[in-house]
């Protein structure tokens, strides 16, 4: 299935966003763009993929929903301290790329600390968050709350599937909470296998901290898979039972 509608004019999609119907707006998160030179400089020597994988993920949501903004909720670059060289290239690149065919808005995440240098270049603002009349997105670094229907980033949530054999496959996961309002999307950086919900969502230790207000096993897991495109694998304290009573 390419995509599921999972609330009123709200769908999640094979192409690791949400798109809002109403609105006509596209949510991606967690890019990490210029992560290959931040390895570089940590000794792990990395093909430059990143930006192509990204780049042709976005071609084919404008192709498929024409979008009029694509809101890229936080964590759009991947050094913390710095603006790397590869990460000013790659970010001109992007937005010279789309911005004649979409409004391109930037909400902050914790990996975009010296983001606004490169925008300010492109006359582009960042927000700590964006709010209409019925979304409240926001990256999910720090709780600022929950409200109307909140989209987050952040968590990178991933779902990790056993067999008995001992094979183990990780999916990209969107997780929707339908009784809280909350929709989390999967991280659409190519280097990027993402966090086991079955384990970071259940935890005590929140990754995404606001998610300590709610009931964690109410989250409904919907992995993206090659094979069958997006995949409804039921609750998350229903996953996690039926982990338990297997043995895994």
């Amino acid at each position: 299935m390419r995509e599921i509608q999972v609330a009123d004019d709200v769908f999640i999609s094979d192409l690791h966003c949400i798109y809002l119907r109403d609105i006509s707006a596209a949510v991606i998160s967690d890019l990490h763009l210029g992560f290959e030179e931040e390895m570089n400089l940590h000794g792990l020597f990395l093909p430059k993929l990143q930006l192509n994988h990204v780049e042709s993920m976005v071609d084919r949501i404008i192709e498929r929903y024409a979008p009029e903004s694509i809101i890229i909720n936080g964590d759009f670059k991947h050094e913390f301290s710095k603006n790397l060289p590869q990460e000013w290239d790659d970010i001109i690149h992007f937005i010279n790329r789309y911005s004649s065919q979409t409004k391109l808005k930037f909400v902050r995440g914790n990996h975009d600390n010296y983001l606004i240098a490169i925008l300010k270049k492109k006359n582009l603002e960042m927000l700590d968050s964006l709010e209409t009349d019925r979304y409240y997105i926001y990256h999910g670094d720090r709780d600022a709350g929950l409200k109307k229907i909140t989209i987050l980033g952040h968590e990178h949530p991933s779902l990790v599937l056993r067999d008995r054999v001992g094979g183990i496959f990780k999916v990209p996961a969107f997780v929707h909470n339908r009784e809280s309002n909350i929709l989390i999307t999967p991280a659409m950086s190519f280097f990027s296998s993402g966090t086991d919900v079955a384990q970071s969502l259940l935890s005590e230790e929140h990754f995404t901290p606001v998610l300590k207000h709610v009931d964690s096993s109410r989250f409904r897991v919907y992995g993206i898979t090659e094979e069958f495109g997006i995949v409804d694998f039921g609750y998350l304290g229903d996953l996690h039972m039926s982990r338990i009573n297997d043995g895994f």
